[in-house]
């Protein structure tokens, strides 16, 4: 079963034969009879596909259109009407309509463009996850990168006091306490380093922060 498609015909005689049609194909068809109705739909039921009647009892079709645009995430629209002329047909599709059916609608051609509807719905919506998918691996990279250099600071400073204090000391237990603390700072940094050439850490990380005297 398809996502719901949004009809909006004021002729009970073309929404039964439409609804009918589509529903047989599988669809799960609302139906509206005028732009009122159609908008309520639009904002409960959030259909992916609407297909259009430009002449409405309370306005037109291009009402609709217009209305659309603020949507971010708007359906498409495929306009339905017996009005053919290049102008209607002009202004609807700089409206942003997907596609224009003349009536009487011949099945065959609707039921063609409702798949290429769906199908380029499909697509874009997979590439708009994409683009989510793709905008939070960069958040999450950019949150490694910080993370990295910070830990490679604070590594730096242990490794430096620790040199340091080993300089100062001469109780072995001590020294042998430092050298430990050294070595393993020196085993995370070379653990970051290795990270860094797996380009686990993105590939604007340097493998010089980590060095030391």
């Amino acid at each position: 079963m398809h996502e719901p498609i949004l009809l909006v015909e004021d002729d009970p005689i073309i929404q039964l034969s439409l609804t009918t049609m589509l529903r047989r194909d599988g669809y799960a068809v609302d139906t509206a009879r005028n732009l009122a109705e159609a908008r309520q739909m639009i904002a409960s039921r959030r259909p992916r596909v609407i297909l259009l009647d430009l002449g409405l009892p309370d306005g037109s079709g291009f009402e609709l259109l217009k209305w659309l645009t603020k949507e971010p995430d708007r359906p498409l629209i495929i306009v339905t009407t017996a009005n053919d002329t290049p102008k209607a047909i002009l202004e609807a599709i700089a409206l942003g309509a997907f596609d224009y059916l003349t009536k009487p609608i011949n099945s065959d051609i609707l039921r063609y463009t409702m798949q290429r509807a769906l199908n380029y719905d499909q697509l874009w919506q997979q590439a708009r996850n994409c683009e989510e998918l793709q905008s939070e691996l960069q958040q999450t990279r950019q949150t490694i990168r910080d993370m990295a250099h910070h830990i490679s600071q604070v590594l730096t400073v242990i490794m430096g006091e620790a040199q340091l204090v080993h300089e100062e000391v001469t109780d072995p237990t001590l020294r042998e306490s430092l050298n430990r603390i050294v070595r393993m700072a020196e085993d995370a940094a070379q653990t970051l380093s290795a990270l860094r050439a797996l380009r686990l850490l993105g590939a604007q990380e340097s493998n010089s922060e980590l060095s030391h005297e």
